[in-house]
């Protein structure tokens, strides 16, 4: 009900010419951050309840449940059609305190599936998100929640160009401060110096837009086709990826504001 009253709410101010894209954009993110921040603080309580808090093997500390917002969410860009992309963390391994004991993968993977039903599942008032978890170390064959040294050997090691891309707007929603991520996330992003793997890597990834716009129904696609969306965001990217490691300016994760930063730039 919330959702359906802040969407034709969004549309009506946007239609009469009220709100701006960016006003726009600000309430359908806030609607997804709130979202899920309620979902998640409702099935931890449960899940605690059963299973006892997650412990850190290492710190011996509650360990958080980290819900990292991808793509136009995690630029804080969402439009009233997006889907939010995902990725879920945590910091250590470990097992929870009890009474029934499992181990901390397996309590955030419980937590991260009782997420996405209630952001995703379809029930007589709608559904309040399509939630896509594609964006995650190794995809839809991956495991649904992983502790961060592992996202950390996963980028060192097997991270490809397109999820520098990827990895650029990751922002946390839940669970950790921004600088947290970041640690874990810039090195593998922001490159100090580039090398011919990395200019190589860019035209795979432009080639691979190419090919989708090439398609005859995405010619006049506006999202898809040539000049659309999808190039103009590479084309930024691309620019904070090539100069963000010695530019800390450019390391920002919306497209607007990195144009911005592009521009004062020349």
């Amino acid at each position: 009900e919330r959702r359906q009253r802040l969407i034709v709410h969004t549309l009506a101010r946007d239609l009469t010419g009220r709100a701006d894209l960016t006003e726009v954009c600000a309430a359908v993110t806030k609607l997804a951050e709130t979202s899920v921040a309620a979902a998640v603080a409702a099935h931890r309580a449960e899940l605690v309840s059963i299973h006892g808090e997650p412990i850190g093997a290492e710190s011996g500390a509650p360990q958080p449940f980290v819900v990292v917002g991808m793509g136009k969410l995690g630029g804080a860009e969402l439009n009233v059609s997006s889907d939010i992309d995902l990725v879920f963390l945590f910091p250590e391994d470990g097992e929870t305190a009890g009474p029934r004991v499992v181990g901390n993968r397996e309590f955030f993977d419980r937590l991260g599936r009782r997420l996405i039903g209630a952001l995703n599942d379809i029930t007589a008032d709608g559904f309040v998100f399509r939630v896509d978890m594609r964006l995650r170390p190794y995809g839809e064959s991956g495991p649904l929640t992983i502790p961060y040294a592992a996202l950390e050997n996963y980028l060192i090691t097997q991270g490809r160009a397109w999820e520098r891309y990827a990895w650029l707007k990751a922002r946390p929603l839940v669970g950790a401060p921004v600088g947290e991520l970041d640690a874990l996330v810039a090195p593998f992003v922001f490159r100090k110096y580039l090398d011919f793997d990395a200019y190589a890597g860019l035209r795979d990834v432009h080639r691979q837009i190419r090919e989708q716009a090439g398609r005859r129904e995405a010619r006049d696609d506006v999202k898809l086709g040539p000049g659309g969306i999808r190039e103009v965001e590479f084309i930024v990217q691309a620019q904070q990826i090539v100069r963000g490691g010695r530019e800390s300016g450019l390391r920002v994760r919306g497209t607007r504001a990195a144009l911005a930063a592009l521009a004062e730039r020349g």
